[in-house]
């Protein structure tokens, strides 16, 4: 395995789009050096990046649980109900003349 990485092998390793690991470079979240038109990425720092990433992500899943140690259930969106609601009776219209 290398120890450098182009954006292209970031990207896979991160599961990210490209354009999203541009991103975290260009602001500075992830480290890395452009060389030429080319972004340049250590191993390490890139999994330096993700280990940190998991530890806040995961710190805050917790907070919002409680720290309860327990795992938290999986809410899961309701379905729509199947039956169909009658519709309302509409009132008579009045001086209406009759179609036969």
């Amino acid at each position: 395995m290398p120890d450098t990485l182009d954006i292209q092998q970031v990207s896979a390793m991160l599961f990210a789009e490209k354009e999203t690991v541009l991103a975290l470079a260009r602001c500075g979240a992830l480290p890395g050096t452009k060389i030429g038109r080319s972004w340049v990425f250590l191993r390490s720092d890139v999994l330096e990046f993700l280990r940190n990433r998991i530890q806040v992500d995961t710190q805050l899943r917790r907070r919002e649980v409680g720290n309860s140690s327990q795992p938290a259930g999986v809410a899961l969106p309701q379905q729509p109900s199947r039956r169909r609601t009658k519709l309302p009776e509409l009132p008579a219209l009045p001086n209406a003349p009759r179609v036969s």
